[in-house]
């Protein structure tokens, strides 16, 4: 008994261990570390979109869209799908916002009846030309503008976008523009009596300036209406700008890139475009859309002081 007494008087004085901390341990993570080195992917789309009457006007006769959508299926690398349409109505407040709208839904319509739904469908036969889709896409818009205003009509400048190539249609004085970081390109010819005319080296460009919205060629003018077909590669790093007047007649080609390269979203730069144009004098309605292969642009060689923006008005039509 006096053994057993010794033995629990140690266990009793032996120090009491101090208390454990229950909080479990934090996991270990398998995910890789986090890396710098991502970069956008080839179908990273942005898009921006901005129209405004300006501040002479009361209404907006212009419209737009912007749609697109990515498919990726069977394994394959996703790919970006896109319409764009810019539409500047003429022939008064009602007459020229109606067929401007009927025109953009007449064709974007057509286009996707005939070139976006098939791509969901397994049947790939008679599958027509692209450049046959957008011609008669623009024919039936014109068409149908004709025939439900006849007083009316409008310009059309349409860009459809597969992949790594983009695909425009064009009547009128609406404008394309391909573009980079410090660099525009215009795609589109103008078809106005003063492009023409300065064209052929009759007037100066001051002269051309008043007399820019006389147009030879637009929807709802005569009775057949030839659009300009052209394609042209839209590779990451680079933009389309499509334009009505609006902007282009007041805003410089050199101011446009600009503020492109400086806005920090697609979007931005949209707005920022139209506010420029407002600022300066907004006499017309000012309209753009604006589709970014990655986006902010990715920084290349930038123009010397001296150096002018590069502007290229040829028309490509090897199509």
């Amino acid at each position: 008994m006096n053994l057993l007494r010794q033995i629990l008087k140690r266990e009793s004085e032996q120090p009491k261990p101090e208390p454990h901390d229950e909080t479990p341990a934090e996991p270990t993570s398998s995910l890789p570390p986090p890396t710098t080195s991502l970069r956008p992917s080839p179908h990273d789309i942005q898009i921006g979109l901005a129209s405004d009457p300006g501040r002479v006007r009361d209404h907006n006769e212009d419209a737009c869209l912007a749609w697109q959508f990515v498919l990726a299926q069977q394994g394959e690398p996703p790919a970006p799908m896109g319409l764009f349409i810019m539409a500047d109505g003429m022939g008064g407040q009602v007459l020229g916002e109606q067929a401007s709208a009927l025109a953009t839904r007449t064709a974007a319509q057509y286009i996707i009846r005939h070139i976006a739904l098939p791509q969901l469908s397994d049947d790939t036969t008679d599958r027509p030309p692209i450049h046959e889709v957008l011609s008669t896409s623009v024919r039936l818009a014109h068409r149908a503008i004709i025939h439900r205003y006849p007083e009316a009509g409008t310009t059309m400048t349409l860009a459809l976008m597969l992949g790594d190539n983009v695909y425009i249609g064009h009547v009128g004085d609406s404008r394309a523009y391909l573009g980079q970081r410090g660099r525009i390109e215009l795609l589109t010819t103008d078809h106005s009596l003063a492009a023409r005319l300065l064209e052929l080296g009759q007037v100066t460009p001051e002269e051309a300036a008043q007399q820019r919205n006389m147009l030879y060629r637009a929807l709802g003018q005569g009775a057949r209406v030839e659009p300009d077909i052209l394609d042209r590669a839209l590779k990451p790093g680079q933009y389309l700008l499509l334009c009505c007047d609006g902007l282009w007649g007041t805003v410089s080609d050199a101011d446009m890139t600009a503020i492109i390269d400086a806005a920090p979203t697609p979007d931005l730069a949209c707005q920022k475009l139209v506010a420029q144009a407002n600022q300066n004098g907004g006499e017309d309605n000012i309209s753009a859309i604006l589709v970014a292969r990655g986006w902010p642009l990715p920084a290349g060689r930038q123009p010397r002081p001296s150096e002018p923006v590069v502007y290229d008005s040829r028309l490509n039509n090897d199509v």
